[in-house]
């Protein structure tokens, strides 16, 4: 088989399990577990087009996101999660942040579905933060980035079996964005937004990432199969005595 039958082969049998995915059938769970193996179908696509070359899966699902999936808010800082963060600090150094942070929140519409564009840009947080300071009580800005929160939420869905944040109240809504609650308690109520992230968002992350990742491949001309190992010795020998 030639090399860029190779290529259409492999893209083709993405789409099918990603088909497959979205005709699953089910009652309570179902959401979650579709939300599940497409973010693990993202990451076979990015084995298919990376191989091992990356430290580390997180580095190698960042790298992908950002370079394949044409998700203009990856790098954008959440403004809601910064907020929570600072809500635990009394510290002076952070008023202007704080300040920063407060006022965009402010413009968020609370009958609609508020989509990342709202957040704030890496460079405008670091403008605001104390000079030389890139970390609030211990956890860098980064990790604060909407690529990186979508690995946390990939980790609760994997590892817990559980999703973060909130659900999806707003129909025909396809990308992430931020929901606004009142919470109810005995001693009152308090406003909350939570991070929603919608099934639709994953298959376009999957939908963009086919149609790159197929132009990558033949530019570098590469076999994406030829980053899996078929081979039938799952633990493979560290060392070889000569």
């Amino acid at each position: 088989m030639k090399l860029q039958e190779n290529i259409d082969s492999y893209i083709e049998v993405m789409k099918e399990i990603q088909s497959s995915i979205n005709d699953l059938q089910g009652e309570k769970f179902l959401v979650n577990h579709k939300k599940t193996l497409l973010l693990s179908l993202v990451e076979t696509i990015s084995k298919g087009t990376y191989g091992d070359i990356h430290r580390n899966n997180f580095d190698r699902f960042q790298n992908f996101i950002m370079e394949f999936c044409e998700w203009k808010e990856a790098n954008k800082v959440s403004l809601q999660q910064l907020a929570l963060l600072l809500d635990n600090t009394q510290d002076h150094e952070y008023q202007r942040l704080k300040k920063h942070v407060s006022m965009k929140i402010q413009k968020y519409p609370i009958a609609s579905a508020v989509p990342f564009k709202y957040d704030s840009t890496l460079e405008e947080i670091k403008a605001v933060m104390p000079k030389g300071i890139t970390a609030i009580n211990g956890v860098d800005i980064n990790s604060f980035t909407h690529v990186n929160l979508l690995w946390k939420y990939r980790n609760s869905l994997v590892h817990e079996a559980r999703s973060l944040g909130g659900t999806e109240l707003f129909d025909h809504v396809d990308f992430p964005h931020y929901t606004h609650y009142t919470m109810l308690e005995r001693d009152g109520k308090w406003e909350v937004w939570k991070i929603t992230y919608p099934i639709q968002f994953f298959n376009d992350l999957i939908e963009k990432a086919l149609v790159n990742v197929r132009e990558k491949l033949v530019e570098i001309k590469r076999n994406p199969r030829s980053n899996y190992d078929f081979g039938e010795l799952w633990i493979k020998p560290r060392n070889r005595r000569g």
